[in-house]
């Protein structure tokens, strides 16, 4: 496919996304505005666009993640993980499975799917839904609404988000993967940025506990046999404990920093080379936008980074000083990410 027509075919999703994002504002919510890349100047040559700062916004973190998918990914994708939106453990593990197979993470609440989400589920037209987790997260009521969006529905549950996330990685990885990733089942922010690390690498994503390895996720391990584990987080998250048992499984190594954006720095510059195209940065006080974001980011080859409100902390202005990338999406509304970071944003992509 030439760049022209890639550059046609994302600005077709950011309608699409816009779409989307219009229709919640009809119903009494106010979200962000998506804005979208430069367009195309219609000549028959190739056309690069100047590098450019967006959002995807919405009115909610279902909004977003459908915004997500529309600005990414096209209609018939191999199969998109539905995961609830109100919890995190289980669509920890979901996007770089979701990557691996070239597939979607969406948002959903436990009893009804929302609306925006039902809408990129119709655009999607997916040849297969997975849905994570057990009843108290999707209610089975949702799992056969899903039907309405592909003959093929299926669900991955387990005793515990530990279960859930080995069956998950069981479902897609084969063995003798190049590398599998940990973090913790108890927070999120690690998962976070390590999720676009293992889909770039074709790992999965494996949740532990701080003092223990749950039996699922060590039989899932010995199965995979890769070739190194990563472990991400300090030792307030995952103990030396279990990362001296993760080396008798394994070649064993820790990513970790001062806090969350130290760490998720850490993560994107020991995988992502300098001139990444697209880098996608989510709020790091809150997990909803970078789930999906994960997925989107697997699909265009980049880092999820880290970043509050009002400031890009002082390691994640490094790593993007080092990317130099073209593209930076932000994900999520103003209330997550400013205005004002938007803009400090610029100054690190490439001229």
């Amino acid at each position: 496919m030439n760049r022209s027509l890639i550059l046609t075919n994302r600005l077709l999703s950011g309608a699409i996304a816009a779409t989307i994002l219009a229709g919640s504002l009809v119903t009494g919510a106010a979200g962000a505005a998506l804005a979208a890349p430069p367009p195309s100047s219609g000549r028959s040559t190739t056309v690069v666009p100047d590098p450019f700062v967006e959002r995807i916004g919405g009115a909610d973190r279902f909004a977003v993640s459908a915004a997500i998918s529309a600005h990414t990914f096209e209609p018939m994708v191999p199969v998109v993980y539905i995961a609830s939106g109100e919890v995190f453990p289980d669509a920890l593990s979901a996007s770089a499975a979701a990557g691996a197979e070239g597939g979607v993470v969406l948002l959903t609440k436990r009893d009804a799917i929302p609306t925006p989400v039902a809408t990129e589920l119709r655009r999607l037209k997916p040849q297969r839904i997975v849905v994570l987790g057990g009843s108290d997260t999707v209610a089975p009521e949702v799992e056969t609404a899903l039907r309405a969006f592909s003959t093929m529905v299926d669900r991955i549950a387990g005793a515990d988000r530990f279960a859930v996330s080995a069956r998950v990685s069981a479902s897609v990885f084969g063995s003798h993967r190049p590398v599998a990733y940990i973090a913790s089942g108890s927070v999120y922010p690690d998962a976070l940025s390590g999720s676009a690390a293992a889909g770039r690498l074709g790992g999965p994503v494996l949740l532990v506990g701080k003092d223990a390895i749950p039996t699922l996720v060590a039989d899932e391990l010995r199965r995979l046999a890769p070739a190194k584990i990563v472990v991400l987080g300090g030792v307030n998250t995952i103990s030396e404990t279990v990362k001296a048992e993760l080396q008798t499984m394994g070649t064993t190594s820790r990513i970790d920093g001062v806090d969350r954006f130290a760490v998720s720095a850490a993560i994107s510059a020991g995988v992502f080379p300098p001139g990444v195209p697209t880098v996608y940065v989510a709020s790091g006080a809150g997990y909803a936008d970078a789930l999906s974001g994960g997925a989107a980011a697997i699909a265009n080859a980049g880092p999820v980074l880290l970043v509050t409100a009002d400031t890009v902390p002082g390691a994640v202005a490094a790593e993007l000083d080092r990317l130099k990338p073209r593209r930076i999406v932000v994900l999520g509304g103003p209330s997550s990410i400013s205005d004002s970071t938007m803009e400090k944003l610029r100054t690190y992509l490439r001229r």
